[in-house]
């Protein structure tokens, strides 16, 4: 009786290289589909500049008018406390900066508040196209889930001028009776000037909003820091202009 195991050897041989090229055509488009979140950070992040600093994400545009030069309409998703009247001061408007570094003036006038939530929309108009984040369904998030988080942090010893910075973590656990609206935690340690900034999953997709930490009162350091999931904008906009707007 003649043994098989030669040409079982020889199949195997055969199998290794397709299951090789397999494994390599499927990691190449992987990486042709897999979204690029750095890139959708930069572009839908903004900068908040005023007697407060903190930072925000473009949420809708529209268009505003027909006759030239036509304008785009923004809106602004930040948090209550960076663009609030009192956060403000004396000052009766804000600076938004856009990924191309140009700069929007903003009235107070433009800021409401998102129910009882630390959220606020603003706008602003511009000539120049700039991309809005796509919405994600922040209730599918799941604890070790990573998330990316970017913003303009505030200058410290490290950093001698506002930096935009992007972070990546993991979501660590959820707050069942948040304040504020602050439900979300996760292991990124964003750093001052970034509240307000986006928190998105790995699709790119916005699912929450960055807006506070925890810190160690002996250590100093920060022990967690806190999001507000984008279904509780979502349920809590109501009245504001975004269910009006006529999107792109």
């Amino acid at each position: 009786m003649k043994s098989r195991s030669p040409n079982l050897t020889a199949r195997v041989v055969n199998i290794i290289p397709i299951v090789a090229l397999m494994a390599f055509f499927s990691y190449v488009l992987w990486q042709i589909l897999m979204p690029n979140v750095s890139e959708i950070a930069s572009t839908i992040s903004v900068r908040i500049d005023g007697a407060n600093t903190g930072s925000g994400v473009i949420v809708e545009a529209a268009g505003v008018g027909t006759a030239a030069p036509f304008k785009h309409r923004y809106l602004v998703l930040s948090n209550w406390h960076v663009v609030s009247p009192p956060a403000v001061g004396a000052k009766r408007s804000l600076t938004i900066g856009t990924s191309d570094g140009r700069k929007h003036i903003v009235s107070i006038a433009k800021v409401v508040r998102v129910g009882k939530l630390d959220l606020a929309t603003l706008e602003f108009q511009s000539q120049y196209r700039y991309r809005a984040a796509s919405i994600g369904n922040s209730a599918r998030l799941r604890e070790g889930d990573v998330v990316y988080v970017s913003g303009w942090a505030d200058p410290s010893p490290q950093l001698v001028t506002r930096t935009y910075q992007y972070l990546v973590g993991n979501l660590s656990g959820r707050i069942d009776r948040p304040r504020d609206g602050y439900a979300l935690v996760y292991t990124v340690n964003a750093l001052p000037g970034m509240s307000g900034g986006p928190v998105l999953d790995w699709r790119g997709n916005l699912v929450g909003i960055n807006g506070r930490a925890t810190v160690d009162l002996r250590t100093g350091t920060v022990n967690s820091v806190l999001g507000i999931d984008i279904d509780r904008y979502l349920r809590a906009r109501g009245d504001l202009p975004t269910h009006r707007w006529h999107k792109y």
